[in-house]
């Protein structure tokens, strides 16, 4: 992806005050941990180092000004994806051992976005062309595209991080080899005579002199965002807990959304690699995100998970406060779920009348 260097931006008034706070610093937050990575895990810089390398680089410290001052809106939302993402990409680098401040390439490459695509063909979060992703075994074809999909592409990504570092041994190297190639990085190698990275970079396009810089930045503003008061907002559509399904059932986000009652909107924010919300029949492998209240729905309209059932009296279930699942006990409304499953037919039970509960206790479903 194209890395343009911000016009029109201001020199920071001291570089000691990159760190400083322009407002009262944002509440602290659990998940905001997410956006950091903790120094004993850091293989690329240490985070006291981190300062550093922004303040020796004026590129850097333009794009700083870029996430804080002048983009402080748009970095707002940036950070509230990484809330989604980033976990995810910490999940796959801890699988392959490699560094988790890895994931700051993706805010570089695509802004956290998987609709991105460039002028000269890449897609997705990680930003692959066609040619880099089949060779990573990302399927493309009319009806998906796997570079959209966070984890497809992610475990892609990671791998293909690895080889470049089995290649470079220097994670500089290896993130400037991410934007320009692997070829081109080993020319501008060859000809530097070196592998550092500040001889290298002069045999390098300037785009890829500055990527490093702007990932230098990104790291930075992820880690020191609250002194800037930016608070990062994590988009609705992305909200809540999620759980992974299979839908051979079914073939399109328009069935999917009517059995589930999720919008088709939100469907598609989770698996943006259905490009048009449809897959062929017959295929069995095929599995979606959904939240996870969507999940269940779907697994007990097909009676695909162990449903517990009670013989309710035909006036339990319209009675507002309670209702009696599991006798002698009386549970709150608010620890069920309606899965909406399928209408039971009646059965007789004790010489009673009774009918299925669709409704089931969150923690046994």
């Amino acid at each position: 992806m194209n890395i343009k260097r911000p016009r029109g931006v201001y020199k920071l008034l001291l570089v000691s005050c990159i760190a400083m706070s322009y407002t009262s610093p944002t509440k602290a937050n659990p998940d905001y941990d997410f956006l950091r990575v903790h120094p004993v895990q850091s293989n690329i810089f240490l985070k006291e180092k981190l300062t550093k390398l922004v303040e020796s680089n004026p590129h850097s410290r333009e794009y700083v000004e870029m996430y804080t001052v002048t983009g402080k809106t748009h970095t707002a939302a940036l950070l509230g994806r990484a809330l989604y993402y980033f976990p995810i990409f910490e999940r796959h680098l801890s699988d392959q051992h490699m560094p988790l401040e890895l994931k700051y390439l993706s805010m570089v490459e695509s802004e956290l976005r998987t609709d991105v695509e460039s002028g000269s063909g890449a897609v997705g979060l990680w930003q692959f062309m066609p040619s880099t992703a089949k060779h990573y075994g990302l399927r493309i074809e009319n009806w998906l595209d796997e570079r959209r999909d966070p984890e497809a592409a992610t475990g892609a990504a990671v791998v293909y991080l690895k080889d470049l570092y089995a290649e470079f041994r220097n994670w500089e190297l290896v993130v400037g080899a991410y934007n320009c190639g692997s070829g081109r990085m080993r020319r501008a190698v060859r000809k530097a005579g070196s592998n550092d990275f500040a001889q290298v970079a002069r045999h390098l396009p300037e785009q890829t002199q500055e990527y490093l810089a702007k990932f230098y930045a990104a790291a930075y503003v992820s880690f020191h965002f609250q002194d800037f008061n930016i608070a990062p907002q994590l988009p609705l559509a992305l909200s809540g807990g999620t759980k992974r399904i299979d839908v051979s059932e079914i073939h399109s986000f328009q069935e999917l959304s009517r059995i589930c009652k999720l919008s088709i909107a939100k469907i598609k924010r989770f698996n943006p690699q259905y490009l048009n919300g449809t897959w062929p029949e017959g295929n069995q492998e095929l599995s979606v995100l959904l939240t996870e209240e969507a999940a269940l729905r779907y697994l007990a309209h097909f009676n695909r998970i162990p449903q517990r059932i009670d013989v309710l009296p035909e006036e339990a279930l319209a009675n507002d406060g309670y209702l009696p699942v599991t006798q002698p006990y009386r549970i709150l409304n608010s620890l069920l779920i309606n899965l909406g499953g399928r209408t039971s037919t009646p059965e007789r039970t004790q010489g009673k009348r009774g009918y299925y509960s669709k409704y089931f206790l969150k923690e046994e479903v």
